[in-house]
């Protein structure tokens, strides 16, 4: 699900400087509606991955803490409670995944693009790192991905 991109007085209220809203607004808005295109192919593109053994708090503990019992993974992914994708808040991609989070990074930057923020997952895609996770499809939204980056940076 994609938010309407902010009104001028919203961004105004959100600290964005008028000259800037005065000179980019209506490039943001044909920006955002083709990010709104591409995000809304996402869930046929990557469809319903597994949900990983290590979910975000057990990355985080494997960090923190080095060796977790089963016990402590169990307690750690119980605070993770997204049994979908779909269901990860963009409070939540704000850290490290791959097929399982990498859908949800997407939409969620592709929400508020082309504003800035979520540069992790530009850099993530770009990068190409895990690739050999993903299908060749999935590879061919990501350069489209890359493409609507680049054509509106």
């Amino acid at each position: 699900m994609t938010h309407p991109f902010p009104s001028r007085e919203e961004l105004r209220k959100a600290g964005k400087r008028q000259e800037a809203i005065d000179e980019l607004y209506e490039v943001w808005l044909a920006a955002h509606a083709e990010a709104v295109k591409l995000a809304e192919r996402i869930p046929a593109v990557f469809g319903d991955p597994p949900r990983p053994k290590i979910t975000l708090h057990v990355a985080r503990g494997y960090d923190d803490e080095w060796n977790l019992s089963e016990e402590r993974i169990q307690e750690l992914a119980a605070l993770d409670p997204e049994q979908h994708w779909m269901e990860v808040s963009a409070e939540s991609t704000q850290a490290e995944g791959w097929r399982f989070y990498l859908p949800a990074f997407l939409r969620h930057y592709l929400a508020e693009f082309p504003l800035p923020g979520w540069d992790a997952v530009y850099w993530a895609c770009a990068e190409r790192k895990h690739f050999d996770l993903i299908t060749p499809e999935q590879a061919a939204f990501i350069d489209e991905f890359l493409n609507l980056c680049h054509a509106w940076e």
